[in-house]
C-alpha cells in the first residue's frame, strides 16, 4: 500500500473541524447527525476524529443532513 499523499491528514482534520462546527451550530449530537445522514454513529465519530477517510457518498449525506453544501464543508477559508 502506498503512503497517503502529503497534506491528507490536515485535509481530514479540516473537514472534521468544519463538520463539528456546523453540527454544534445546528445543536445536533453526533448520533442525531448520523441518523439524519443515514450513517452509523461511529462513522460520524470517526470522521470528526480526523483519523479516517470516508467516501464521497458519506460526505454528501453528511452535508445534506447539515443543510450545507459539500463545498462549504471542504472550503479553505485561509485564502
Amino acid at each position: 500500500m502506498h503512503p497517503p499523499p502529503p497534506g491528507l491528514d490536515a485535509f481530514r482534520r479540516h473537514i472534521a473541524d468544519r463538520m463539528r462546527t456546523v453540527r454544534l451550530w445546528r445543536n445536533l449530537t453526533q448520533e442525531q447527525l448520523a441518523h439524519l445522514a443515514g450513517v452509523a454513529p461511529r462513522t460520524v465519530v470517526s470522521i470528526e476524529s480526523g483519523r479516517h477517510g470516508f467516501s464521497t457518498d458519506v460526505l454528501y449525506a453528511l452535508a445534506r443532513a447539515l443543510d450545507v453544501t459539500v463545498s462549504e464543508l471542504v472550503a479553505d477559508d485561509r485564502t
